[in-house]
């Protein structure tokens, strides 16, 4: 098995699992689990490229020619069964699951992989049952490393300064499109890989559209804007949500966003091992009922994030998930004004032993921008 750390103690800790569960396999594709449990990642194709973890004995890669080479060079990888273009891919994948599917047990699949890909993979194995691998990788994921954390701090820090930046950039006059591009420049000259996913700038009415993405709109006098972003570095991602505003706010907008600011705050305090992931919901809920707002806020509280921008554990009613140390997720409670504005708060926070830590720090007061 590959000894590069930290991927070669968490392919151990997968055979871990699937050791205490009936299961024999686990088969993951190109995916944020690839790049989690191996180190390789590339962007999902056409190819058929899968990494198998057997219960027992070394993994193996099904490989394209023309990644074989590479894939050795960032895995450490022992095994390979490397496929050309104008063979196909179905002798290697049947040489490798022959190789590795040593016991009757059932099959995990890591949700991503493609349903061509997942149908091969049962044409090769028709005795084996097949079943979701999230069990299995959730529990692992969920708990950030200390690696993993400094990267979430890090792309928190870059999310930070890029709120500096565009705060202190003219607004009004200015489309959706164009704020959302000095934040993409600003993230990426203070250090960035790339963005964590697409901008959000939902100004006036579409600040009421809690996925609204950013578009030609002119920003005017009066707008209340939602700035929603992140990025990512070395893979792991931040997300942040700030609300400003052109110009000064009505009597109602300060309600609003000090009843949003209040439960996101109270949120984050409530964070500590072994609090269930729903309790986190509940208190940022209750706080906006009894402020008259519980029916506006029409989403969850938070979701988990790492190499995803959402993966567990998930801020929402009915998940009962035992908050632990080096989970990692967003706290972003919500108003949303139909036709008229919204408001949302948000920071991805760690918990530590001591509670939950922020990962962005920039400020929750409300800011008046030009």
């Amino acid at each position: 098995m590959t000894n590069v750390k930290p991927y070669g103690e968490r392919l151990s800790a997968v055979q871990r699992e699937l050791g205490e569960s009936p299961a024999s396999l686990l088969i993951v594709g190109l995916s944020s689990s690839m790049r989690y449990l191996t180190g390789f990642t590339d962007e999902p194709g056409e190819r058929l490229l899968v990494v198998l973890v057997p219960r027992e004995g070394e993994p193996a890669f099904v490989v394209p020619e023309l990644y074989a080479e590479q894939v050795r060079a960032d895995t450490g990888f022992a095994k390979h069964f490397v496929w050309a273009d104008h063979e196909g891919s179905h002798d290697a994948l049947a040489a490798a699951l022959k190789d590795v599917a040593r016991s009757p047990g059932p099959v995990l699949v890591e949700e991503s992989l493609w349903a061509e890909f997942l149908l091969a993979c049962q044409k090769a194995l028709p005795q084996h049952a097949f079943s979701s691998a999230t069990p299995v990788l959730a529990k692992l994921r969920m708990r950030k490393d200390a690696q993993e954390v400094e990267l979430l701090r890090r792309a928190g820090a870059i999310a930070d300064e890029a709120f500096r930046r565009v705060i202190e950039t003219p607004f009004v006059g200015r489309t959706e499109l164009e704020i959302a591009a000095v934040l993409v420049d600003a993230m990426r000259s203070a250090g960035a890989d790339n963005t964590a996913f697409s901008p959000l700038v939902a100004s006036g009415p579409a600040a009421a559209l809690p996925h609204y993405r950013a578009g030609g709109r002119r920003i005017a006098s009066g707008d209340v804007v939602i700035l929603d972003y992140g990025c990512r570095t070395g893979g792991y991602r931040s997300d942040i949500s700030r609300t400003v505003i052109c110009g000064e706010p009505s009597n109602e907008v300060r309600t609003v966003y000090d009843a949003v600011r209040e439960a996101q705050q109270r949120a984050v305090d409530a964070v500590r091992p072994g609090v269930p992931a729903e309790e986190i919901d509940r208190v940022a809920r209750d706080f906006l009922t009894s402020s008259g707002l519980g029916d506006r806020f029409i989403h969850r509280t938070g979701h988990g994030i790492g190499l995803d921008i959402h993966e567990p554990p998930y801020i929402v009613a009915g998940n009962k998930t035992l908050l632990e140390p080096g989970m990692a997720f967003s706290v972003e409670p919500g108003v949303y004004l139909s036709g008229r504005f919204g408001v949302r708060i948000e920071d991805v926070v760690v918990v530590s032993e001591s509670g939950g830590v922020p990962m962005t720090t920039v400020t929750h007061e409300l800011l008046i921008v030009d």
